[in-house]
């Protein structure tokens, strides 16, 4: 139907007819939508998220005229002291505070430097995108005759521990020979991007500045070819990191934190944490050792008495195996990571001197050898 044929049906009809059409017509989709998520089964769908939620960061826009929201700092003090019950008042804040992060970020990738492709003055490219939500969880299969990340495919972000206990063992049950885990995903690099709201605001603002770096390098190769191998994937994932926590750190130290600060003994937990880095840094090594002795029963028995030896520390880790270590393996600049490209990326970071300099020399790299040379080059050594 054209704009004419649309006009003049709008004319000839009663308005309650009208309103019943678009409402039959908005019910088609809610029906559509609903029908693709009942066939998703525990898959996310990516279509009906985006459907869901890019309209609704247009409305917010077009409104903000009309409302008297808070003021930035005020919305991200409540938001971040909600608890999980809270979601109504968190569904009330969630925009705001959206926005506000991304105005932040926009503002200090900006000052660090950073330039957008596009010869539009005062304009960042792509642009600092975010939604807070509930992030999507990762089924991740691994050989278990040696750590490698070889497959992984997105679930709902309310898929249960006994779930994903089924999920898994469906998995190793199809092929005796892979390793699988349901990990919580932190962030997607959808557009925009899927920001997990059960954070900490300054892990929030690492988190969204560590998908604005895949945005922006997916329009080079070396986030063109993010899932051409592991090794581009480990790469980019590393870079992206390393300038997440850069510029998250720039944010609070330019605005604060409004949130509501720790409490009285968070340094004990973070003393944890600590101990468990080293715990898992041993472990990895014990693994690949053993592994490469063929002794994959050896590997599995040591790596499930390590959980256990977490969880009576206070460390609860829900399964700990090849899979796991493939996940996370991916993310060299963890502390915890024994991945020698870590270290490599952030000396390559520190060489490069501004944050657009590190950037224009590592978005072309494909594999570790390219990053390699880059850092000899940096060095003078080539």
């Amino acid at each position: 139907m054209g704009r004419e044929g649309v006009a003049t049906f709008l004319r000839a009809r009663p308005l309650w007819m009208v309103g019943a059409v678009f409402l039959v017509a908005f019910s088609l989709v809610l029906g559509a939508l609903e029908w693709r998520n009942q066939r998703a089964g525990d898959g996310f769908d990516l279509v009906r998220w985006e459907i869901s939620s890019v309209p609704n960061k247009w409305l917010f826009a077009l409104g903000s005229p009309f409302r008297d929201d808070p003021h930035p700092d005020e919305a991200i003090a409540r938001y971040f002291a909600l608890t999980p019950d809270e979601r109504a008042e968190a569904g009330a804040l969630e925009n705001v505070v959206e926005a506000a992060i991304e105005g932040r970020l926009d503002a200090a990738l900006k000052d660090l430097g950073v330039r957008d492709r596009l010869p539009v003055p005062g304009i960042l490219f792509p642009p600092v995108d975010i939604e807070l939500a509930a992030s999507p969880s990762v089924l991740v299969l691994s050989p278990r005759s040696h750590i490698e990340r070889v497959g992984d495919s997105l679930l709902r972000p309310d898929v249960v521990v006994p779930r994903m206990a089924a999920i898994e063992q469906s998995a190793e049950a199809r092929n005796e020979s892979i390793s699988a885990l349901v990990v919580q995903s932190g962030g997607v690099a959808t557009y925009p991007a899927i920001v997990g709201n059960d954070s900490s605001y300054a892990a929030t603002l690492s988190t969204a500045a560590h998908e604005w770096v895949h945005h922006y390098l997916a329009f080079y190769p070396l986030g063109a070819g993010y899932f051409s191998s592991v090794e581009q994937r480990t790469i980019n994932e590393t870079v992206a990191d390393v300038v997440g926590r850069e510029v998250a750190a720039v944010v609070l130290e330019r605005w604060g934190d409004p949130s509501t600060p720790a409490l009285v003994g968070a340094p004990a937990a973070s003393e944890v944490r600590f101990n468990a880095v080293d715990v898992l840094r041993v472990l990895r090594l014990e693994v690949d050792a053993l592994l490469a002795e063929e002794r994959v029963t050896a590997a599995e028995e040591r790596m499930d008495a390590a959980r256990r030896d977490l969880a009576a520390g206070g460390v609860d880790i829900r399964r700990i195996n090849q899979a796991y270590f493939a996940w996370y393996g991916t993310y060299a600049a963890r502390a915890d990571s024994i991945d020698p490209l870590g270290p490599q990326v952030r000396e390559i970071r520190s060489q490069a001197g501004s944050l657009p300099r590190f950037l224009e020399l590592v978005r072309d790299a494909r594999t570790r050898a390219d990053i390699e040379s880059l850092l000899l080059h940096l060095q003078g050594i080539t």
